[in-house]
């Protein structure tokens, strides 16, 4: 009895795994039992009350099967009592399996529809450029794309983000570089909630047949190790998963990182490790190049015009031309300005594209430019208030510019606990005060500037009337 109590107990198992692994072919499987079942008594008593059938075979084949399958043969029946329980067969083949089959189709269509309207599901895409991760970046980075006009750019991101709330910031970030919703025609975004940890969730995205891969930072400040905080350590496990992966176009991989020495640590990687060699990895500092162009705005407030332009794309954009000179390209082209070489590609400022290369005989001799004197501002006193990633690179670019000009330009840095004392230096001092507010980048995006909003406030009661900006 025990044995048996054992193997009862067993097979329950069993039974709940397969459930719980497939529960629509379980209860497609036990519909078609159950019918089964149904239609082998519905053929015994076929037999039993009517002549006309020889054995329990042929009252199942040419009756109670053949009543569930052909509803009309019913018609046939002469027999009140067979004909009643013709009836019976087919009704309850109508409730138990056709209805099954009719609530099953119905839930996998709407499965079907929620998935897609998730993001869920394979996704089978080729040369397009993928996103990994995401942060307040992103919807700029995609409105940027809405400028490459001469083909259509397919975009797939995959984040630990909400479908929903990144096509919204997306549609925003297109609003706001005054582009129509309508131009996105040229521009496919598809957003996939995942973790670019994971491998299924990366061959998912068809991530190997991708042209560009780009790995965000999650702006999670937390420090793992004195010189690595948790989103830079993501950023190189991200990296180090990409290289076990067989790419089929080679495609360039660029890493947003924090700090500048986790980019040295990723090009590092990419020279030593055998399964990164073979990629083009390029390791970039947001925040460092952010915090040198906000420290030169902050000294000279034309520089930001100068940004705002390379930047807009709107007007001349910087090109590459291949196996060109600067000499040569002064010589022969026409329409644009060699700013850079690197290897074997030069860079140069032109309209568009297409006016890069026009050519033609424009020589003349050199011109003598007059140059204003340059006026330094050198007396200028900046209060950097709050704490972000950028404020250290904000002071190491002072600090360089402070050495190089050797002038009396200070730049300091205090806390939001510090604002009083700060704004009693300020109102005792004599030369140019210049204050920078940093946002709190731990802060949820719902409050992201709300210490910079109190602060600014505070700062405008206090020193109405000073000369300070």
């Amino acid at each position: 009895m025990k044995k048996l109590k054992d193997r009862i107990k067993k097979a329950r198992a069993q039974l709940s795994i397969k459930t719980y692994k497939k529960p629509r072919i379980f209860v497609i499987l036990t519909m078609i039992f159950i019918n089964l079942v149904i239609l082998v008594i519905a053929a015994f008593i076929a037999l039993i009350i009517d002549d006309s059938f020889s054995n329990i075979i042929d009252a199942f084949a040419n009756g109670s099967l053949k009543w569930m399958l052909t509803p009309n043969a019913i018609l046939a029946l002469e027999n009140p009592q067979t004909l009643f329980l013709g009836v019976l067969v087919l009704i309850t083949g109508l409730v138990l399996f056709s209805g099954t089959i009719i609530a099953l189709t119905t839930n996998a269509i709407k499965d079907y529809f929620e998935k897609k309207q998730s993001g869920s599901g394979k996704i089978h895409l080729e040369h397009h450029i993928v996103i990994l991760n995401w942060n307040n970046k992103v919807p700029e980075l995609v409105a940027d794309l809405l400028y490459v006009q001469s083909k259509s750019v397919t975009l797939m991101i995959l984040a630990d983000v909400e479908k929903a709330y990144a096509e919204k910031q997306i549609l925003n970030a297109v609003k706001a570089v005054k582009k129509e919703t309508s131009s996105l025609s040229n521009l496919n975004v598809l957003v996939k909630r995942g973790d670019p940890l994971v491998l299924s969730d990366l061959t998912d995205i068809s991530i190997q047949a991708a042209d560009a891969i780009l790995i965000m930072n999650k702006d999670v400040r937390d420090v793992a190790t004195k010189e690595l905080t948790y989103s830079d350590l993501n950023v190189i496990k991200v990296i180090l998963s990409l290289g076990s992966l067989a790419f089929e176009y080679n495609p360039t991989i660029v890493a947003e990182v924090k700090m500048h020495s986790t980019k040295e640590k990723v090009e590092t990687l990419s020279q030593v490790v055998e399964s990164l060699t073979a990629h083009h990895i390029i390791p970039i500092c947001f925040d460092r190049r952010l915090g040198q162009i906000m420290a030169q705005t902050i000294i000279e407030k034309h520089t930001e015009d100068v940004y705002l332009s390379l930047f807009s794309f709107e007007g001349s954009e910087v090109y590459a031309v291949k196996d060109c000179s600067f000499e040569d390209y002064l010589k022969s082209y026409s329409h644009g300005i060699p700013l850079a070489q690197e290897d074997d590609v030069l860079y140069v400022l032109a309209p568009n594209n297409k006016l890069k290369s026009t050519q033609s005989n424009h020589a003349h001799e050199p011109l003598k430019l007059n140059f204003k004197g340059l006026k330094e501002r050198s007396t200028q006193d900046v209060t950097i208030i709050g704490d972000n990633n950028k404020q250290k690179f904000i002071l190491e670019a002072f600090q360089s510019y402070e050495n190089l000009h050797k002038s009396s330009f200070h730049a300091t840095h205090v806390s939001s606990d510090d604002l009083e004392a700060t704004i009693e230096k300020i109102k005792a001092s004599n030369t140019l005060s210049t204050v920078l507010l940093l946002s709190d980048e731990t802060a949820s995006p719902a409050t992201l500037d709300a210490n910079v909003i109190n602060t600014l406030i505070h700062l405008q009661n206090a020193l109405k009337g000073l000369d300070s900006h």
